[in-house]
């Protein structure tokens, strides 16, 4: 089947109504299949960022699948039993990697995507961490993985804060520059409140060159 729709893990009628909105269809099935062309594999109680989803059917053009990072903080040596962790270092090599969020999973129907659900639900069948079986299937399988930013798995008004504070913190960092005119027909920037001070060192150098 061609178009784009979500594939619900299990029963969430939250998730199906809204999908219901913005005209997706849903299928629920455990072991995920990929029906459509392009679809949202995601597990109930997810939060599901839909007005973000149309940039991941576009990333699909070109990548294989999408998934969300967990946490900045946490690697694969961080979770999981000692002897999961060792059978997936054995595979990923070094455990000092991030982990994804499965539960928010774009998958493209091609053979790179068939196999990467493949190789998941086989990693999952005697996993007791599902993140550390994900990190197995996806270096088994090396598909193109386009992987989003942690802000996709929190709630619009949550990411519209954090973009916020990132804007407001880039701008303390770079500062807001103007323009100044320092003589007539001259102009230069610089950040506001420091007008006076880049008048005067002009005006210093002014004075040097007449000497």
């Amino acid at each position: 089947m061609k178009g784009k729709g979500i594939i619900l893990l299990g029963p969430d009628k939250t998730i199906e109504s809204k999908a219901n909105q913005y005209k997706l269809p849903v299928v629920v099935d455990p072991e995920m299949n990929l029906i459509f062309g392009k679809q949202l594999v995601v597990e109930p109680a997810t939060e599901v960022p839909w007005d973000l989803v149309p940039a991941a059917w576009h990333f699909l053009e070109r990548w294989d699948a999408a998934v969300p990072l967990w946490r900045y903080g946490t690697n694969a040596c961080d979770v999981g039993t000692k002897e999961e962790r060792q059978r997936t270092e054995k595979i990923v090599l070094d455990m000092r990697v991030l982990l994804y969020s499965h539960e928010l999973l774009f998958l493209r129907k091609n053979a790179a995507g068939e196999k990467l659900r493949e190789a998941f639900l086989e990693e999952c069948q005697d996993a007791q961490d599902k993140r550390l079986a994900f990190l197995r299937a996806y270096y088994r399988v090396k598909p193109k993985l386009c992987v989003l930013p942690r802000s996709w798995l929190a709630e619009v008004d949550q990411r519209s804060k954090q973009d916020a504070r990132s804007a407001k913190a880039m701008s303390r960092v770079r500062g807001d520059l103007i323009q100044v005119e320092i003589k007539p027909g001259v102009f230069v920037r610089c950040r506001e409140g420091d007008e006076e001070r880049v008048r005067e060192k002009f005006e210093k150098r002014k004075g040097r060159r007449k000497r």
